[in-house]
């Protein structure tokens, strides 16, 4: 006689919500708790949206503010001897720059401030700015040396990047919160089943015992 093999029926959804003997309490919490971590992943997008244009605000006032407070002045290149032999002319500066002024560090430049004072210093080639055959240096409004100014592309470079990582953060702080509260489920279920087990382990398998 051919046996005929029975086909597993296929779990229904929604079951841990429907009346059922086998149905327990932490099933009911289970169900709730991915149906609430589902919808919360719906809200990890708008997280890192949000994140993301709050730094751009931020970052391009910080853009706007700098653009403000510096500006590009022409420098021209000094010898080293010169500058040395040279005296200093009155209402200029050299001293209040943060640049080294070891030679070999970077050139010896000068240039004029906003304010019209004159400033000579040695230069650190990272702060210098090449332009059609010009040399340009970022100053503030008394002509001390500053760093360019944070530019609009960076800013939103920043700003797209703090939203992923915000979103990213979100999510997995969502995920970790939902395997420790599945973790405790389970713990709760082992725990059950010890006691069930203590009250008619003791009779299993005799006869009369029901087991």
């Amino acid at each position: 006689m051919a046996l005929v093999k029975r086909r597993k029926r296929p779990t229904k959804l929604g079951w841990r919500w429907r009346r059922n003997p086998l149905r327990r309490r932490s099933d009911v919490v289970e169900g709730w708790l991915g149906l609430l971590t589902a919808l919360l992943f719906c809200a990890v997008p708008v997280i890192g949206w949000w994140a993301g244009q709050s730094v751009d605000r931020t970052l391009q006032r910080v853009v706007r503010t700098q653009r403000a407070e510096r500006t590009l002045v022409t420098a021209t290149m000094q010898p080293a001897k010169a500058v040395k032999a040279a005296p200093a002319p009155s209402g200029s500066s050299s001293s209040s720059d943060p640049v080294s002024d070891d030679p070999q560090h970077g050139d010896t430049l000068r240039w004029t401030a906003p304010d019209h004072s004159v400033h000579t210093a040695t230069v650190s080639s990272d702060l210098e700015v090449w332009q059609e055959h010009s040399l340009l240096v970022w100053t503030d409004h008394k002509g001390a040396l500053v760093p360019a100014p944070l530019d609009s592309a960076t800013a939103t470079t920043h700003s797209a990047l703090a939203g992923i990582a915000a979103a990213s953060a979100a999510g997995g702080v969502l995920l970790i919160s939902r395997q420790v509260l599945l973790w405790r489920l389970m713990v709760r279920r082992m725990a059950s089943w010890e006691r069930e087990w203590a009250r008619v382990g003791q009779d299993w398998g005799r006869a009369g015992a029901g087991g």
